[in-house]
């Protein structure tokens, strides 16, 4: 083989490695990220049962306990559901919690 040719194939087997290698490092990243967001739902889904169980539970002791197994995460209400972290929280008219939804889900398809 000539100079040039070797050089081309080299450069190019170089690129495909190179472009293996950032492939492997974006899905290790996802991996990671959607590890951290299940481990944290879990977390919190453990929490809210030990609330929820009492008859004296209230919206108030539930989220409490959400926000207390998520730390920096800041509840806001969007779409009925009262968000925490990684999970969707639904009340019931009587305060007790109706519906738990991890954030990765479509609404409303998860504890129906």
């Amino acid at each position: 083989m000539r100079r040039p040719t070797i050089i081309i194939l080299l450069l190019g087997s170089n690129a495909w490695w190179a472009a293996r290698l950032l492939d492997a490092g974006i899905s290790y990243a996802y991996r990671g990220d959607s590890l951290q967001q299940t481990t944290e739902a879990l977390r919190q889904s453990l929490a809210i049962i030990r609330a929820a169980v009492p008859p004296e539970a209230t919206r108030e002791s539930v989220l409490a306990a959400a926000a207390a197994a998520a730390p920096g995460a800041h509840p806001f209400e969007k779409e009925g559901y009262v968000w925490v972290g990684s999970l969707g929280l639904r009340f019931a008219e009587n305060g007790r919690l109706a519906q738990a939804v991890p954030a990765w889900s479509p609404l409303g398809d998860e504890g129906e």
